[in-house]
């Protein structure tokens, strides 16, 4: 009798450690599941980690987690933003942060942004300690450094963003932990990875440079919002290249105003700069845009043509004309 009521105590006990074990790694909520953000820096020690996860509400001792670490020897957990459910067990905060998977962001880069437009949309998402200045920044510098097409004027300050045409539009899932350096660096490589060696073998059989291309290539992404008349729209750039005609590309303008306008000033026309090819022949020093596929693919592979000119319809739409006569008089019919 007293021996089966020793075993019956002894399970008791264990019974009641079991359950208090259980307690101290599960969900501190077991109802409705609330997101919880945890910043876990670099160099931060498991007792840090622990205390951090406590405070948070994650965990319901900082005790427990730090011996499971213990026992377990793990002692490298990867530092990042993290996003837990109050819902979540000790087991699966803890798998989370050893295997690093930590909390992402995504962006969505538009064909034809400008470096402006992407750091504004960067701005725009509002993560932890980012800084747009610091990011343009840095682009401007990898872009410089990085030496993608063996141009020393990259480097210059002549021109006004070198890192321009040098980022592919993508939707891109970042880590939230990035910070201004590794989001250009992964930007920057992007481009060199996929978009810099075609525009090198594009330029095996063209006249004109890998980097010239890239810049044509921006030019008709800013001024051919039809994908269909891209090509179209290339040949008239070419054309006029090789009769060393002014491209007069309202597009080009655009790119050096302070704002966006919905129509183009005479006065505009006007503004001093290498960029505006109302004042210069031949192309601007850099890209004004960055290109998607459809306008690399145009700047590529320019439709034959005649044309030399050509006027933008209410709808977005082009008509061409071979001269400036029949430019004219088509502006006259459309009016």
């Amino acid at each position: 009798m007293k021996k089966t009521a020793f075993i019956f105590l002894i399970f008791i006990i264990l019974l009641g450690f079991s359950l208090k074990c259980y307690s101290l790694i599960g969900p501190v909520d077991q109802g409705n599941p609330e997101q919880v953000m945890v910043e876990i820096k670099k160099g931060m020690t498991g007792k840090d980690i622990s205390q951090l996860l406590e405070k948070k509400g994650l965990i319901k001792s900082s005790s427990v987690f730090y011996v499971l670490l213990r026992l377990k020897g793990i002692n490298n957990l990867k530092a990042g933003y993290y996003k837990f459910l109050s819902t979540d067990s000790l087991f699966i905060i803890l798998t989370k942060i050893r295997q690093g998977q930590e909390e992402i962001f995504q962006l969505t880069i538009p064909e034809g942004f400008t470096v402006a437009e992407v750091i504004k949309r960067f701005n725009e998402l509002d993560f932890p300690d980012y800084k747009a200045s610091l990011l343009q920044k840095e682009l401007s510098r990898q872009a410089a450094a990085a030496k993608l097409f063996q141009l020393d004027f990259l480097q210059s300050g002549d021109l006004i963003e070198p890192a321009e045409g040098l980022i592919i539009p993508d939707t891109y899932n970042f880590p939230l932990s990035y910070t201004e350096k590794q989001l250009a660096a992964a930007l920057i490589g992007d481009f060199k990875t996929k978009r810099l060696p075609e525009l090198k073998q594009a330029a095996l059989n063209s006249e004109y440079s890998a980097y010239q291309i890239l810049i044509i290539a921006s030019l008709i992404e800013a001024e051919g919002k039809i994908a269909a008349e891209r090509k179209i729209i290339a040949s008239v750039i070419y054309n006029r290249l090789a009769l060393g005609m002014p491209l007069q590309l309202d597009a080009t303008v655009q790119y050096l105003l302070p704002e966006r306008k919905t129509r183009i000033l005479y006065s505009d026309l006007e503004v001093k700069s290498p960029y505006n090819t109302y004042q210069i022949k031949g192309l601007p020093p850099a890209p004004i845009s960055n290109p998607g596929d459809s306008a690399l693919q145009a700047a590529f592979k320019p439709a034959a043509t005649d044309y030399l000119f050509y006027f933008a319809k209410k709808d977005g739409s082009h008509v061409f004309s071979k001269n400036y006569q029949e430019h004219l008089q088509k502006q006259q019919d459309i009016n």
